[in-house]
C-alpha cells in the first residue's frame, strides 16, 4: 500500500499497528455476511491524446481482502495453467532471478520479472520463425464478463466457489457506476493488486490452450499482450482469425489498430534488439568507467536521449521501453537531460511522466527546469489527476539545499487552485513542506468543505499534527480537524497525539521511523518526516534520545526547510 500513487499521510501506519483487531472485525463482517467494500479512490491517469483510464485505490482493509482471496485463488489455478508461455506471477512473488535492468514493476501489469521472462520468449521465437504476429485485446478489463469468468474458473476445478463470489462481489462494487447505474456485470477496476490481474489472467487460459496445441505456432503471452511465430504469411493470417473468433466467444475483441503481422528482420527492429544490448553493454561500461572515460559515455546517453528524440526515433515498437532504459541509465549516472527533451516527455509521453518526475528531483537541472513543470501545470494539457500528484510528490522528495524563489511557490500554487480534490491535496503537501504552518493553517480551514468529504484528504490533514502541536496555532488546527476529520482523519489524529505523548505510541512507531528510505533523495518519506516532527516533541522520552532519533537522518538535515523545522522543535520541545 505504501507503493501507491497517492502516498497517504501516516503509508497507513495507523491501520498496520492495529491489524489484529482490524482483521477480526473485518473477518466477523464477513463471515456474517453483513461486510459491504468502502468506497475506493478514483483517480484519472492520462494514456494518451488526453484518454485517461480510471484507476481505483482501495482502502488497507478492501487490499487485504482482495489480496488474501487472490493469494488463495492462485493457489489452485497456478497449476492449473494450460501454458507454460502465458506468463503471469502475483506482485509479491519471490524471485530467485536479480532483474538485469534495473527496471521497476509496471504499474496495474505485476512484476517486471515477468514482462522480462515474456520478452525473452518473444526473442527466442522472432530469431526462428519467418513471421512474428503481435496484438492486444480491445478494452480487455472493460469487456470481460463476470458470468464467462465464473464459467472458466469451473472448468478448471475451483472448488472453493465463496472465495470467487465475494472477489467478484468486492471487485464490482469498485467499478465505476455513473449516476447509479446497476451492475450489469461486466468489467474489472484497474488498480495495482494481484485479484484483477490473476481474473484478467485466467479469463485467457482458452486462448493459451487454443495454441499451445499447435506445433506450427510459438506462442507467448503477458495479460492481454499476445506474440506469435510462425512460417508463412498464410498461418499468421489464420492464427488471428482463430484468436478474433475465439475472444468473440468471450465478448473481447482483437484490437486491430496495434496488431501487426512482422517478418523476421522487421521483429528484430520492432523489439529493438540492437538496441536493448547495446544498452546493456554502454550501462555496464559506465558503472565500470574510470571518471574521463565515464564522462564520455555520459555525454552518449544525453545525445541519444536528445537525438531520439528530435528524430522520433522511439515512435515505433518497444521504443518507449528504449527511452525508459535510457532515462534509467541517465538518472542513476547524473546525467542531465536536456531542456527540448525533458518538455517533450512531459507533454507528449504521459506514460513515462511518472517516471520522469522522480528522476528529475535527482537531476543536476532540477530548479533550472522548474518553470517547464509549472509551464505544463498551467497549460491546460495537465487534463488528468495523477499529473498534479506526480509534481507535488515529486518536488516534496527532493532535497531542497536553498529554499525555492516564494515566487516558484506562488505559481504552483495559483495553477492547483480550486476545489478539485487532488489539485488540493498536492496544494496542502506542497504547503506542509515548503511553506510557513500558519498560511498551511489557512490553506486548511479555508478548503474544510472540501478536504472534508475526503478520507484521503483528511488524513493528509491530520498528519500536519506535529507541525502545530505545542504552537499558539494548535488549537485552531485541533478544533478544525475534530469537527471535520470523519473517522479517517482522526485516525491519522489519534495516531499522531499517541506519537507525541504517550511512550507506547512513541516507541511502536520509533523502529518505522528510523528505518528511513535510503532511495530517496532525502532519505526519508516526508510522511515520516511529519511523524519524526511529532516524535521530537513527546515530554514522556528522554530528550537526548529524541534527538538521536533525529540524529539518524543526516541527509534530512541537509534540506533547507526539513532543517529549519526540525531544529525549531528540539530546540523548543520540553
Amino acid at each position: 500500500m505504501r507503493k501507491q500513487i497517492i502516498p497517504d499521510a501516516v503509508e497507513f501506519l495507523d491501520f498496520h499497528m492495529e491489524h489484529r483487531q482490524r482483521c477480526s472485525a473485518l473477518e466477523a463482517l464477513i463471515c456474517n455476511g453483513d461486510y459491504i467494500p468502502a468506497p475506493v479512490l478514483r483517480m484519472k491517469v492520462e494514456k494518451g491524446k488526453g484518454l485517461c483510464r480510471q484507476i481505483a485505490l482501495p482502502s488497507p482493509a478492501e487490499a487485504l481482502i482482495l489480496q488474501a482471496l487472490s493469494d488463495s485463488l492462485w493457489k489452485d489455478i497456478k497449476s492449473k495453467a494450460p501454458s507454460s508461455t502465458a506468463f503471469f506471477a502475483p506482485q509479491d512473488q519471490p524471485f530467485s532471478k536479480l532483474n538485469p535492468l534495473k527496471e521497476e514493476d509496471e504499474f496495474g501489469y505485476g512484476p517486471i520479472e515477468s514482462w522480462l521472462d515474456f520478452q525473452q520468449e518473444v526473442l527466442k521465437f522472432s530469431q526462428t520463425r519467418d513471421y512474428v504476429v503481435v496484438t492486444d485485446i480491445a478494452n480487455y478489463y472493460d469487456g470481460i464478463l463476470h458470468s464467462f469468468l465464473r464459467s472458466i474458473l469451473s472448468d478448471y476445478g475451483l472448488e472453493r466457489e465463496y472465495a470467487l463470489d465475494l472477489l467478484l462481489y468486492i471487485l464490482e462494487a469498485m467499478l465505476w457506476r455513473p449516476d447509479y447505474m446497476p451492475n450489469f456485470g461486466i468489467g474489472l477496476p484497474q488498480m495495482d493488486l494481484d485479484a484483477p490481474r490473476l481474473l484478467a489472467h485466467t479469463h485467457l487460459f482458452e486462448v493459451d490452450e487454443l495454441f499451445e496445441k499447435d506445433p506450427d505456432v510459438d506462442f507467448a503471452r503477458y495479460m492481454d499482450d499476445m506474440d506469435f511465430g510462425v512460417d508463412t504469411l498464410a498461418k499468421a493470417k489464420s492464427v488471428l482469425r482463430d484468436l478474433d473468433l475465439t475472444l468473440h466467444t468471450r465478448n473481447i475483441r482483437i484490437n486491430s489498430g496495434k496488431t501487426t503481422i512482422m517478418t523476421r528482420e522487421d521483429a528484430a527492429k520492432y523489439f529493438r534488439v540492437a538496441e536493448n544490448m547495446a544498452l546493456l553493454s554502454l550501462s555496464n561500461k559506465i558503472e565500470a568507467a574510470t571518471p574521463n572515460k565515464s564522462v564520455i559515455y555520459k555525454r552518449l546517453v544525453a545525445r541519444a536521449i536528445k537525438s531520439g528524440l528530435k528524430k522520433n526515433l522511439f515512435d515505433q515498437g518497444n521504443g518507449g521501453k528504449i527511452l525508459k532504459r535510457l532515462l534509467g541509465i541517465a538518472f542513476r549516472n547524473g546525467i542531465a537531460i536536456d531542456d527540448a527533451s525533458f518538455r517533450n516527455i512531459i507533454y507528449d509521453r504521459p506514460a513515462l511522466r511518472d517516471y520522469l518526475f522522480r528522476g528529475w528531483i535527482r537531476s543536476p537541472n532540477y530548479e533550472s527546469q522548474m518553470p517547464i513543470v509549472i509551464g505544463y501545470l498551467g497549460s491546460g494539457q495537465a487534463v488528468d489527476d495523477y499529473s498534479k500528484i506526480a509534481i507535488a510528490t515529486s518536488i516534496s522528495s527532493a532535497i531542497h539545499q536553498y529554499a525555492l524563489p516564494s515566487t516558484v511557490l506562488y505559481e504552483i500554487v495559483f495553477h492547483l487552485k480550486g476545489g478539485d480534490p487532488f489539485a488540493l491535496y498536492a496544494r496542502v503537501l506542497l504547503a506542509s513542506r515548503l511553506d510557513t504552518p500558519s498560511r498551511l493553517l489557512a490553506e486548511i480551514v479555508k478548503t474544510k468543505g472540501t478536504w472534508s468529504r475526503h478520507a484521503f484528504l483528511s488524513r493528509l490533514v491530520a498528519s500536519f499534527y506535529g507541525l502545530f502541536v505545542h504552537t499558539p496555532l494548535f488549537s485552531d488546527f485541533e478544533a478544525v480537524v475534530k469537527r471535520h476529520g470523519g473517522t479517517e482523519g482522526m485516525s491519522v489524529y489519534e495516531f499522531h497525539h499517541s506519537i507525541a505523548n504517550d511512550s507506547k505510541g512513541y516507541y511502536s512507531a520509533k523502529s518505522f521511523i528510523e528505518a528511513g528510505n535510503p532511495s530517496m533523495p532525502v532519505g526519508i518519506s516526508h510522511a515520516k518526516i511529519l511523524m519524526l516532527a511529532t516524535a521530537l516533541w513527546n515530554k514522556a522520552i528522554p530528550k537526548i534520545e529524541r534527538a538521536k532519533l533525529l540524529g539518524v537522518h543526516t541527509k534530512a538535515m541537509n534540506d533547507t526547510y526539513y532543517r529549519q523545522m526540525l531544529s525549531q522543535i528540539i530546540s523548543m520541545a520540553p
